[in-house]
């Protein structure tokens, strides 16, 4: 009875106690946590070692009491897994000497090891005390050693064509003498690109490490060059590069799949040519004749577009390769039809089996799916679904993966360079032939920034693709270096807010607009999603806002209508109050649910909004127009009433219109009419696009390109710049 006593005391001490700890040590979901020390043996772990078990000794603060442990809850956790510990044996006793209880536990040493890569492992036990309502945690780290061979990856993804890099157009110097001296804040470019993959191949070429050169996708669109149509110069980068694969991404697909086919053919007829391999596994063209995918099934058939490829590596390994389009991608492709994508995780198992059965010692996924660097996101759902799957080469999401993902039942490693060149990706690999899996890696994400001297090389063929870029651009009256306005501040974006940028180019569709169609009914509401806000707008060095940082801040998409140049046409429609409103709700309020890149930018209306009632999707209180002539919305306002008979006139771009199939599944209903509140067929849109003059359609890029150099010589901070008046435009009252 005693005993009994003493140990109940104890665990009732210990309970106690957990408010003391708590101040101290983290608290888990289900209660406290008190901090526990670990110590696993053995602390070297060799990965091909046939042992039994890994012994765990768990040792807690006093007055807490390791016989009060349940056993049945202790889990031993490496790289997200977990796994339980074995109910015997188990035992007490002071195995460090010092005075204190410690309880070993055992784990199943081959389940563990199957979990682990060469290194530095650490190794999390937790479990419950006295019951679910008082946990431990703690760690130890373990050095983990295997051998095997070796080979590194360097990856690119979402480059959208930042050729010369992500910044002020003026300031790029990525070669003498300006380089590596004048400290420019501009990111990326191809030549820095150039400069390193050729470094790191020369490298690894000395250890006889085999390097592989990939690209995640969304290569096209987002600068002045995609201009380069008839030759494309992302293409040419690939191919003077050698790069080993490269997969495609939903914005390649902005062009529709006749444009993409033609691209590939201007790559594959220029000069250098272009056999690149392409990897699109789950792309599903119709199969039908004469219809708008023809081109790719024609290079489907020729191999030029593949669905799965096998390298044989120096070292004696063999890798398969897969590319994918990803389910938020797809979403995100409202022109790639009569192409779709399958998404069926089976559908992408079958493939994986097929080449591990063909003798592919492992399998990498280029894939523009999307991962988020808390392990979430399209790609490690894949990584969850499929098995088999080594490394995904991710892309879509924009992230910099400064830390690889590990998930799945494969121990899938899953990273991502981040955007516009920014970064390049370095995962250095070993595979261990006997284990049949790869035993190490280490992921390097390498600045590209001004320290980095170009490749003088491709430097020179970026700057001859610049001579027939002006060229073009003639008509228009500028080059890619000719200042359009100036800035003293920067302007950029930032997610589900109010910004100076947004608004800019809300303005900028309204106001433009308005000058050129003066003879119908005034545009009331300019509006641009920020998904196709693209780059910021950056005073840099000099302050000068030059034609390529204004065309590269709206730069997407392409007409169906005009091809040449490329860029979203701005169309013009009207909308009911009842509407104006729900637009608004959508731009505010669904962005929330459905990402940032929905979130709606508007010029010429101010709403008062309560975002605690965001989530029932009534967070819009009142809307209030501008007067047409108000350029940057500071003077008085009308009220809206919903329901008040009477049309509002609106400009946006053709992707959204396009786009409001989305939104309507969310049970919004927005129907784009004409002067006369006739709905109009989408079929009808190209007789609703903003005529720019002599038959050319405005493009999204033209509007800021026309509205800036009437802003007197520069952007006035007192409208765009922090705690300007644009943020006056969403009013946020309470209930």
């Amino acid at each position: 009875m005693k005993k009994c006593f003493a140990s109940k005391f104890m665990a009732a001490l210990c309970i106690v106690m957990i408010a003391t700890f708590a101040q101290v040590f983290p608290v888990t979901a289900n209660g406290s946590s008190i901090g526990a020390i670990i110590d696993v043996n053995p602390d070297t772990i060799n990965l091909k070692a046939n042992g039994n078990f890994i012994t765990a000794y768990i040792e807690l603060p006093a007055p807490c009491d390791v016989g009060q442990i349940d056993i049945g809850t202790v889990l031993l956790e490496v790289n997200g897994y977990t796994i339980p510990a074995k109910t015997k044996p188990t035992k007490i006793g002071d195995y460090d000497n010092d005075g204190v209880p410690d309880l070993m536990v055992k784990f199943d040493r081959q389940i563990v090891q199957e979990r682990m890569f060469m290194g530095p492992e650490e190794l999390i036990v937790s479990g419950d005390v006295s019951g679910p309502l008082v946990s431990f945690q703690g760690s130890d780290t373990v050095n983990v050693i295997s051998k095997g061979v070796s080979f590194t990856i360097l990856q690119t993804s979402d480059l959208h064509h930042h050729a010369s890099g992500y910044g002020p157009f003026l300031d790029y110097t990525p070669t003498p003498p300006g380089d590596m001296t004048d400290n420019d804040s501009v990111l990326g470019g191809y030549a820095r690109l150039a400069t390193v993959i050729k470094q790191v191949r020369a490298e690894q070429a000395e250890e006889g490490v085999p390097v592989l050169l990939l690209d995640s996708g969304d290569f096209f669109m987002g600068t002045t060059y995609d201009l380069t149509a008839g030759d494309p110069i992302a293409l040419k980068f690939f191919q003077l590069m050698g790069y080993d694969a490269i997969t495609l991404g939903n914005h390649e697909f902005d062009w529709a799949p006749q444009g993409l086919a033609m691209l590939l053919l201007n790559a594959r007829n220029s000069s250098e040519g272009f056999d690149v391999p392409i990897l699109a596994t789950n792309t599903i063209p119709d199969g039908v004749p004469d219809t708008f995918d023809d081109g790719i099934e024609y290079f489907m058939s020729t191999g030029v577009i593949s669905d799965k490829m096998v390298i044989d590596l120096p070292n004696g390994l063999t890798v398969g390769f897969l590319g994918q389009m990803g389910l938020d991608s797809d979403e995100k492709s409202p022109v790639a039809s009569p192409i779709t994508f399958d998404h069926d995780s089976a559908f992408l198992q079958s493939y994986v089996d097929d080449l591990k059965n063909d003798g592919a010692d492992m399998v990498i996924l280029l894939s523009h799916g999307g991962v988020e660097n808390d392990g979430t996101g399209d790609d490690a759902d894949l990584a969850n679904d499929v098995d088999g799957i080594d490394i995904i080469a991710s892309g879509h999401f924009h992230t910099a993966t400064h830390d690889a993902i590990v998930t799945g039942d494969s121990n899938t490693i899953i990273f991502s360079p981040g955007e516009y060149g920014e970064w390049i990706s370095r995962l250095d690999i070993t595979y261990n032939d006997t284990l049949d899996r790869i035993v190490g890696y280490e992921l390097t994400l390498i600045p590209i920034d001004d320290t980095i001297q170009g490749d003088p090389d491709i430097q020179e063929m970026v700057e001859q693709y610049h001579e027939g870029m002006n060229a073009s651009l003639a008509p228009l009256g500028v080059k890619l270096d000719t200042i359009i306005s100036a800035t003293a501040f920067d302007l950029e974006k930032a997610p589900l807010q109010v910004t100076g940028i947004g608004s800019l180019c809300a303005d900028s569709l309204r106001n433009v607009a308005n000058a050129l169609m003066p003879s119908t009914t005034p545009v009331d509401v300019g509006i641009v999603a920020s998904g196709v806000i693209r780059d910021d707008i950056y005073q840099g060095k000099t302050g000068a806002v030059t034609f390529s940082d204004v065309y590269n801040m709206l730069p997407l998409g392409i007409s169906p209508y005009q091809l040449s140049p490329p860029g979203y046409p701005l169309m013009h429609a009207y909308i009911y109050g009842l509407e104006l409103y729900t637009l608004c709700e959508v731009g505010l309020s669904l962005s929330q649910m459905i990402g940032s890149d929905y979130y709606l930018n508007f010029s010429g209306i101010k709403i008062d909004y309560n975002p605690a009632d965001a989530l029932s999707f009534q967070g819009v209180k009142a809307v209030y127009t501008y007067a047409p002539d108000d350029p940057f919305c500071t003077g008085p306002t009308t009220f809206v009433s919903p329901y008040a008979p009477g049309l509002y006139h609106i400009v946006v771009d053709l992707y959204a219109l396009q786009m409001l199939n989305v939104v309507t599944g969310y049970g919004f209903s927005i129907v784009p009419k004409d002067a006369g509140g006739t709905p109009v067929d989408p079929a009808d849109y190209i007789n609703f696009r903003i005529d720019a003059g002599g038959g050319q359609e405005l493009k999204e890029w033209m509007a800021p390109l026309n509205f800036l150099p009437g802003l007197g010589g520069s952007i006035p901070p007192i409208i765009y710049g922090p705690g300007g008046a644009v943020e006056g435009r969403v009013n946020f009252v309470s209930p």
